[in-house]
């Protein structure tokens, strides 16, 4: 048997890999592979991949399985892709059955399932850091991993929301990372440097509802309205959804929580506030923006046209 303060050293680096240790690991604090066997044998410890180990008692959660994805692929392995986005805690990006993980190019390791391996000849351009001390791709190489397996134009757009959201990278940080990304011919750089360069330096929508309200306003030719626009109204500080400050036309966007009666009679309030102090105020519900938006469309577009005249 190991002795105890051998046995606690490799404990110690397990509690900080989501319970889970590997055979290499394990040889170079001092325990043998017979030894790390022995304890399988005993069920102190389960397998938990080829050369992995996971310690009993230990949870089995969503991110070990991504520590155990990235322990089997090698030292060099990185959760990323649409994994990586939701390790950075981005909405819109769950938790599901596959875990994506990157490794440098010609370093392959054995497939495992559950696991989608990515090799990449940008690798020492993947800004690696630690999430949960989970070994994963930066925010900004995050961003262009998604656009290159995103299936729509959206799914690039909610990422680069998110990741400004959570402020996990500035505008120059993502416009660095799109230049040197582009020099390697990466997949996703066109998709990617067409969310930037449309989005740049602008506020952040707060939510999908509002995410798709702009796509709307873009692809009718309207002017991008400032997201969550700050204004002091009546001594207090609020936000309006969607603004244009120099006309003074507010947009509030009302989602579930709206259908509340308490939540409906501050809005009622706020709305008569903004247009006492001369805003004109546009609400609309998701029913009516997803069933008839070209009415939407219109009314924001006759609400800036009085405000011009």
């Amino acid at each position: 048997m190991p002795s105890s303060r051998l046995l606690t050293r490799v404990l110690e680096l397990a509690s900080t890999q989501h319970s889970l240790i590997t055979l290499g690991q394990c040889r170079d604090l001092g325990l043998s592979g017979d030894a790390a066997r022995r304890l399988v044998a005993r069920g102190a410890w389960l397998r938990e991949a080829e050369g992995v180990f996971r310690v009993a008692g230990g949870p089995r959660t969503w991110q070990s399985r991504a520590m155990a994805a990235v322990l089997t692929a090698g030292p060099d392995a990185l959760v990323s892709h649409r994994s990586a986005a939701h390790l950075w805690g981005l909405e819109g990006f769950g938790a599901t059955g596959r875990i994506d993980v990157t490794v440098p190019r010609h370093r392959r390791p054995r497939p495992r399932r559950g696991v989608v391996l990515h090799e990449s000849n940008a690798f020492d351009l993947a800004a690696p850091t630690r999430r949960r001390g989970i070994a994963v791709t930066g925010p900004a190489r995050t961003l262009i991993d998604v656009a290159a397996v995103a299936d729509d134009e959206l799914t690039v757009l909610r990422a680069l929301d998110e990741i400004r959201r959570l402020r996990l990278a500035t505008w120059p940080d993502l416009w660095q990372s799109l230049l040197v990304h582009a020099t390697h011919g990466r997949p996703g750089i066109v998709a990617a440097r067409s969310v930037i360069v449309r989005r740049y330096g602008r506020s952040v929508p707060h939510g999908e509802f509002a995410r798709l309200f702009l796509l709307l306003l873009e692809r009718a030719g309207l002017p991008d309205p400032v997201s969550e626009h700050p204004v002091v109204i009546a001594g207090r500080r609020r936000r309006i959804d969607a603004a244009y400050p120099r006309e003074r036309v507010a947009i509030e966007l009302d989602g579930r929580v709206h259908r509340l009666e308490h939540v409906a009679e501050r809005d009622h309030v706020r709305d008569n506030q903004l247009e006492l102090a001369g805003w004109i105020v546009l609400r609309f519900g998701w029913a009516r923006f997803s069933e008839r938006p070209g009415e939407v469309v219109a009314e924001v577009r006759a609400a800036l046209a009085r405000r011009h005249a």
